[in-house]
């Protein structure tokens, strides 16, 4: 049956080249959905890491660095830097905004920083260097047309653009990079002064320890020594909003995938189902010649599985292309279609797919008649 399978797929080129191309493409709706899927958890775990610090403190009660506003007292700063262990310690907030320009509004992130945690990989122009200066992400950029140089109001304050970075975009939100000096300017002189009671002025404390020290005794007596503090590795904070975004993405997007994956199901099923009728007289020929209707459902099944297996690579190509266009054209968005967990699950389920889109025509074979070849 091996044998038989090659020849046709050979034979019919044309066809078997158009199956692996409508294959392909529905795997690579998969890879894309599964990819930007990833992307999402992706940027909400890389906003934590860039922050840099060998530990980060929060308020008492908060578990998340992006959903949760936390807000710590300014004395708190005393406390941290007392405790043994500690070297430096750099402070950090969250502002969420409304960026306007051209009547178009896009919800910010406005990141404040002092001594570390601000932007960190630059496509133009360079970091703060004066007052009222800010870093904007690339997305934000690209969606409003900026540039190095141009003014950024805020609420009527106005900044001035001094770099563009990369990758500080999460949850579909662009950051915005900002100096704490020019943070009191914003609160006291936008549109937002009369809401300053409620601004948060520290939502972090990124903390650097001795080298050598022991984080976990340092992390034990910061909650000690500041009961109004949690304290968190960078890599667990970011596992926390790496759950968040599982939470709240989660049941859409697994919603989407099982949609997707029942079009790859019904495209082989159909594809297969087209092929048994195409090929009926040669299946009835193999059946006058002793083949019995196991044998032929068992090359069905492997025909499907060799379409499915070489139409993986396709896939790739196309999710791979596909993933490339959307980054440049719209940077807010991380597609990762070529993470080998990926690969391999959409790999493994569409192999299964084949073997159930194949069972599509079975009763079509085994009801051939032998008789069918030999009509002129």
């Amino acid at each position: 049956m091996l044998a038989f399978v090659l020849r046709e797929m050979r034979y019919h080129g044309g066809r078997t080249a158009f199956s692996l191309l409508a294959v392909g493409a529905a795997v690579a709706l998969v890879l894309v959905l599964e990819g930007f899927q990833q992307g999402l958890l992706e940027q909400m775990r890389r906003v934590v890491l860039a922050r840099g610090g060998d530990l980060i403190v929060a308020q008492a009660g908060v578990e998340n660095f992006l959903a949760s506003r936390s807000s710590i007292p300014q004395l708190s700063r005393q406390r941290i830097e007392s405790v043994e262990g500690v070297a430096r310690v750099h402070p950090l907030v969250l502002v969420p905004v409304i960026y306007e320009r051209h009547g178009r509004k896009t919800p910010i992130f406005l990141l404040v920083y002092d001594t570390a945690g601000g932007p960190g990989k630059m496509a133009r122009g360079g970091p703060i260097a004066g007052p009222r200066e800010v870093v904007v992400d690339e997305s934000l950029a690209r969606m409003h047309g900026l540039d190095v140089g141009d003014p950024f109001v805020v609420s009527d304050f106005a900044f001035r653009i001094a770099g563009i970075t990369r990758g500080a975009a999460a949850m579909f939100t662009p950051f915005v990079f900002v100096r704490y000096d020019d943070l009191l300017d914003f609160y006291l002189e936008s549109d937002v002064a009369g809401d300053m009671l409620s601004m948060p002025l520290v939502g972090f404390f990124l903390v650097e320890t001795v080298p050598g020290g022991d984080r976990a005794r340092i992390r034990r007596a910061l909650e000690r020594a500041d009961p109004a503090i949690d304290v968190f590795e960078p890599l667990e904070l970011a596992g926390r909003d790496v759950q968040l975004g599982q939470t709240l993405f989660g049941p859409v997007m697994q919603a989407l995938l099982a949609v997707s994956y029942v079009i790859c199901l019904l495209l082989i099923g159909l594809i297969m189902f087209a092929v048994i009728q195409r090929r009926a007289r040669a299946l009835g020929m193999l059946k006058v010649l002793g083949f019995s209707s196991t044998h032929l459902v068992q090359g069905v099944i492997l025909e499907s599985l060799l379409t499915v297996a070489l139409a993986l690579p396709v896939a790739w190509v196309l999710a791979w292309g596909t993933a490339a266009v959307i980054e440049a054209t719209a940077p807010l968005y991380l597609l990762v279609v070529s993470e080998p967990a990926i690969l391999a699950r959409a790999g493994a389920v569409t192999l299964i797919l084949a073997v159930l889109g194949a069972l599509v025509p079975v009763r079509m074979v085994t009801r051939l008649e032998p008789a069918l070849a030999c009509r002129v």
